[in-house]
């Protein structure tokens, strides 16, 4: 069944979401993130489980947020991260428009809990 896959992803927004991905320490953070799907963590708490010092990891967390592959939230003074799963779902409909010749084939999150509440 051929479906118009619409998104509201553009071609530089999709490069500036890989690239985001591109370097190893992001992908391991984000990849982190995820398996603390919905809520995230507490930047206090990711220091310790990523290894990184603050202002490294605050660099990597404020490339993720640009490239809109995370949310940001404060609770009193702790800063929260989160997966935003919504845009990545939106960058995989984004690469996979074309695949199957137009079929829509994939649907990543469809089926995660966690990805349901965002």
């Amino acid at each position: 069944m051929k479906t118009d896959v619409s998104t509201d992803i553009t071609l530089n927004d999709a490069v500036g979401q890989l690239g985001a991905l591109a370097e190893p320490t992001r992908l391991r953070i984000y990849r982190h993130l995820v398996r603390h799907a919905p809520d995230g963590l507490c930047v206090g708490d990711l220091l310790p489980e990523i290894g990184l010092s603050q202002p490294t990891l605050s660099f990597h967390l404020k490339t993720l947020l640009t490239a809109r592959l995370v949310t940001r939230r404060k609770r009193g003074r702790r800063v929260f991260y989160a997966p935003e799963f919504r845009a990545m779902n939106e960058l995989m409909q984004f690469l996979m428009e074309n695949c199957c010749e137009g079929n829509v084939c994939l649907s990543v999150l469809q089926d995660c809990p966690a990805a349901a509440e965002t």
